[in-house]
């Protein structure tokens, strides 16, 4: 239903603040975007508890918030394949850290065992190897035997230098990686901890929605409630049409926007449109004509009905006061009464009906 101008300026803000939303796809660099974007939602989320928004209003933000929803969780999964990723390459680089390391120790205890053992037989191992054979040829073979080992030696020593490098090297990159890792991790929980607060104030928005709709639909059933009672007075006081209905010469009674429109809505028919105004803003005659009613209506709260001659009326409810009585004379724009919200309303507003005959009818037609 309807909502004083200040609540309407407040909702303009906050789909302001929805709009400027803006996530980017790698969580990392978007740190201090969701930072900002998380602060937004608190101010959403609290001009929400401030002001109730009239039904329209809280769908486009409840459809603004399930756009950033989807959009987050399609970062949040991109986020989450990267840093799966990138765990998946840390473990098969530590796992060829480990096999690179179990080959250095295997090498290292060989040459540690060859070391100890030209150690113990010292410098004469090459006289030794003379004095110990009994013919040039077996001194030979032990002499190649020893430069064979030596080569063998140096080989390992080699493999061992080239393992050690190509360690120093991955762990580098394993260093890299993890670093990586951590911030990517970082932008994952800033995504989930934004998906929540995104998730939250939308399940506050769509809650409200659901309040709004409650009070709206026991507005509509206090004004049915009050319908044959308004026929009546139509009926029994107004003049009767004699000729074609004409929809010129009508004015606004409040220049406002409509936020609740004639017709079926939310399981109940509204009788009018709801125009929106503030608590005490001047309601004018739509049209010159005579006061037919001008009093307490029930679910209408303080009431005037104008009747406008050829079976025409009009019909101004919620008002915080009224300013004619019954069997005044109006003009066409004289104020009449001042905006409020008495009676069964969902807040201040003007409650407006055309009638014919005194059937409803909806007076959009017959404003400019």
């Amino acid at each position: 239903m309807l909502r004083g101008g200040r609540r309407l300026r407040v909702f303009v803000s906050v789909l302001l603040i929805l709009s400027s939303m803006y996530l980017l796809a790698q969580p990392a660099s978007a740190e201090s975007k969701l930072s900002e974007t998380r602060r937004k939602l608190r101010a959403t989320r609290a001009k929400l508890a401030d002001v109730r928004q009239d039904d329209a209003a809280l769908l486009a933000v409840i459809r603004q918030l399930g756009g950033q929803l989807s959009s987050v969780r399609v970062a949040l999964r991109n986020a989450e394949a990267i840093l799966a990723r990138i765990e998946a390459n840390i473990r098969g680089q530590e796992r060829r850290l480990a096999a690179m390391e179990a080959q250095r120790q295997e090498r290292a205890a060989i040459v540690r065992e060859r070391a100890r053992t030209l150690y113990i037989m010292g410098p004469s191992v090459e006289a030794e190897a003379l004095l110990g054979s009994s013919s040039l040829s077996e001194f030979i073979e032990r002499t190649e035997s020893l430069d064979q080992a030596m080569r063998s030696d140096r080989v390992l020593m080699d493999e061992l230098a080239r393992i050690s490098d190509q360690a120093t090297k991955l762990k580098a990159s394993l260093s890299r990686e993890r670093v990586k890792a951590a911030a990517i991790r970082q932008g994952v929980a800033e995504r989930a901890a934004e998906l929540g607060e995104i998730l939250s104030v939308k399940q506050e928005a769509e809650g409200e929605l659901g309040s709004q709709i409650n009070a709206y639909q026991r507005e509509v059933a206090a004004l049915e409630r009050e319908q044959a009672r308004i026929l009546a007075i139509i009926r029994s006081k107004q003049t009767h049409s004699t000729g074609p209905i004409s929809k010129k010469g009508f004015i606004w009674p409040f220049r406002g926007p409509i936020t609740s429109d004639y017709g079926p809505r939310w399981g109940g028919f509204h009788t009018g449109i709801d125009i929106n105004c503030e608590t005490g803003d001047r309601i004018v005659a739509a049209k010159a004509g005579k006061v037919i009613a001008a009093e307490w209506g029930g679910g209408y709260g303080r009431m005037i009905i104008i009747d406008h001659g050829n079976g025409v009326s009009t019909l101004y409810a919620h008002n915080s006061a009224l300013y004619v009585s019954e069997g005044r004379t109006v003009a066409r724009g004289q104020r009449i009464s001042a905006c409020g919200e008495t009676g069964n309303a969902t807040g201040d507003h003007l409650h407006f009906e055309v009638r014919i005959n005194g059937d409803h009818t909806d007076p959009k037609p017959f404003l400019p």
